[in-house]
């Protein structure tokens, strides 16, 4: 272990099934056996930093239900300690169907995850793991915001997944040091990139990148405005890859202090994780950066 990173956001349950092409309607389709694994943005960025720093920090709630063994199971085997924000608590896990057919592309039916009255205290929390770097994902908005506030008192630099627009962004971003963007992420009144980078700007936000896919990542930092070639792999799935991106980039901004060249490395793990069929493959692989 190298390094402390604390994840604060969603866990799911993923089911993957993996197809040739996305059915029409009123059609049934036989597929292989689905992939059933844990997942999430945070969850999966926590799995990534944990593959290059062999350990890292979650906090989601998991809750009792019948998948509570199986979540620390898996989380346990992927090096990431976890600490439940339901621990004790029945909690609802959230579930996610997800198609992936042959180009790597994928379909998601989820549900929003219910509030959750935490059994552990942002400030206790903290204390505990005394992470270098946070990274939230806007779920569980409450418990959330009490811990960038925290990290912003305390120097501790906070990574946000901007994944899509949610309303809890417009107080959470106050206390962001990094806005990790989707192409999908668009706050009220901005339609386009230009207006997203200004409007970060001006939510003192020093580093903001924004992701397409394959495409490359427009960013934004303190030093200089640029863009990052994304590697090109022959994709298999693209399931968690942004997630990984966030989490990659967490552990390469504690190894240099560039904002560019952290996020050109944890753009070259995400591409990489992309040749791999599911979440997890992937982590019985080396890869360099």
């Amino acid at each position: 272990m190298k390094h402390r990173a604390l994840f604060v956001g969603l866990t799911t349950i993923d089911i993957q099934y993996f197809i040739d092409e996305i059915p029409v309607a009123n059609t049934k389709i036989k597929t292989d056996i689905p992939d059933i694994l844990v997942g999430g943005p945070a969850t999966n960025a926590a799995v990534a930093f944990a593959y290059l720093n062999k350990t890292a920090t979650l906090a989601s709630p998991a809750g009792l239900n019948a998948f509570s063994s199986f979540i620390d199971q898996d989380l346990n085997r992927v090096g990431v300690d976890h600490f439940d924000l339901a621990y004790g608590q029945d909690f609802e896990t959230i579930l996610a169907t997800v198609l992936t057919s042959k180009n790597g592309d994928r379909t998601i039916v989820t549900h929003n995850p219910k509030v959750v009255d935490s059994t552990i205290s942002p400030q206790k929390l903290i204390d505990l793991v005394e992470p270098q770097v946070v990274l939230i994902d806007g779920f569980y908005p409450e418990f959330s915001l009490e811990c960038v506030r925290i990290c912003k008192e305390r120097g501790i630099p906070v990574v946000a997944d901007c994944g899509s627009w949610k309303p809890q962004f417009a107080e959470l971003l106050n206390y962001i040091d990094v806005a990790i963007c989707s192409a999908d992420f668009m706050p009220p009144k901005c339609k386009n990139r230009k207006e997203l980078f200004e409007f970060m700007t001006n939510m003192s936000i020093h580093s903001v990148a924004i992701s397409n896919g394959g495409s490359e990542i427009d960013f934004l930092s303190k030093e200089k405005k640029g863009r990052i070639k994304v590697p090109e792999v022959e994709v298999m799935d693209t399931l968690g890859a942004g997630d990984f991106l966030h989490g990659a980039f967490c552990y390469y901004s504690l190894e240099c202090a560039d904002f560019e060249s952290a996020m050109q490395k944890a753009a070259s793990l995400a591409s990489f994780t992309c040749s791999f069929k599911g979440t997890r493959k992937w982590l019985n692989f080396k890869h360099n950066a």
